[in-house]
């Protein structure tokens, strides 16, 4: 005799729906299984955001991030997918870029490793990577450092984490979000789940049968990441773009992105960055000119929308451009900041 299901039954058949009582019974089981790890948030390594977002980035989490070109979003991306990595020795972490191809972005990484590790003035840039492949033509670049005394330290300390942080030079024709998600499925079905970098958004190609309005495409885009973040599990860090006015805007904000109804829609986490000089209140320039030279070196974040705490809380961290490097510590912002950039005659 055929069992008759119930109506509560029924129900999560067809939708798919699970009641309170089964998902407590299910996240039990997970922890019993020790797998309460993929739950729990995933720190950036930048103190104060993982203080705002209540320790870090949480499966299925999009975060958006935007600014001014040259701000430091690359910077702050990829040391985000190498703190993730180098901190959690079971992560793994997987960077697109559409910008730089994966020499370059390795060549950033040592000078990145280089500052962090303290060495000052002696770190690593890409023009003493430069003249070191120039000199190293016999033993290649790897030997020349692994057996320097000064960089030898930087190669032991990015070789706990090579094999797991993965460098892609994405193609702004081929390299579409159903080739993202075949790439997550390989490196899932073969490890942990990969923190997953768009370096940038709008590169993204989408092929469609009729021509998009940019503010669609941003759309189409930012739903297909999120749908990715939600059913892989995943932890998603993109780049966005700012659209054509937001980049004459006097402070750049989330609305200047392109596309940003979609954007503020479908982000967890929407961040933009700006150099402190630029946003700081004027009196900061002229009552104390060497403090407010300093704040170049500076770049604040602002964190205009969070899911998983406070939204509108500013943040800065010490740029060490020179060497792609962001000072992981930072602080919350105490200086008055202006919603509209200073102009300087």
């Amino acid at each position: 005799m055929p069992t008759l299901l119930t109506a509560e039954s029924q129900f999560s058949e067809l939708t798919g729906a699970s009641t309170l009582a089964e998902v407590l019974a299910s996240v039990s089981d997970e922890m019993r299984g020790g797998g309460m790890g993929r739950m729990l948030p995933t720190p950036t390594g930048f103190s104060p955001l993982d203080e705002v977002l209540n320790g870090g980035l949480r499966p299925g989490d999009l975060f958006i991030i935007g600014g001014p070109s040259g701000v430091g979003k690359t910077i702050f991306c990829l040391q985000a997918a190498r703190n993730i990595v180098a901190n959690d020795p079971e992560a793994a972490a997987m960077y697109i870029c559409y910008e730089h191809d994966r020499a370059h972005l390795m060549m950033r990484l040592l000078c990145m490793e280089s500052a962090g590790l303290g060495l000052g003035d002696a770190a690593l840039t890409l023009r003493r990577i430069g003249a070191m492949m120039i000199e190293s033509t016999s033993g290649g670049l790897l030997a020349r450092l692994r057996v320097d005394p000064v960089y030898g330290a930087v190669i032991a300390s990015m070789e706990k984490y090579a094999d797991r942080l993965h460098l892609v030079k994405a193609s702004g024709i081929q390299t579409n979000l159903d080739q993202i998600r075949m790439w997550v499925r390989r490196l899932s079905s073969n490890g942990p789940r990969p923190f997953v970098v768009v370096d940038y958004l709008q590169k993204i190609p989408v092929e469609h049968s009729a021509p998009m309005q940019e503010s669609e495409l941003t759309t189409y885009l930012a739903q297909g990441l999120k749908e990715l973040a939600m059913s892989a599990g995943l932890r998603v860090l993109a780049i966005a773009a700012s659209d054509r006015e937001g980049l004459q805007s006097k402070r750049m904000r989330l609305h200047d992105m392109r596309g940003s109804s979609a954007i503020q829609y479908e982000a967890d986490i929407g961040a933009i960055l700006n150099n402190k000089f630029e946003i700081v209140s004027r009196e900061h320039l002229v009552y104390n000119p060497a403090h407010a030279e300093a704040m170049r070196n500076f770049v604040v974040m602002s964190i205009e929308k969070n899911r998983s705490g406070r939204n509108g809380v500013d943040v800065e961290f010490g740029l060490d451009a020179a060497h792609f490097h962001i000072d992981p510590r930072g602080g919350y912002v105490r200086d008055r900041l202006i919603d509209d950039r200073i102009t300087r005659e």
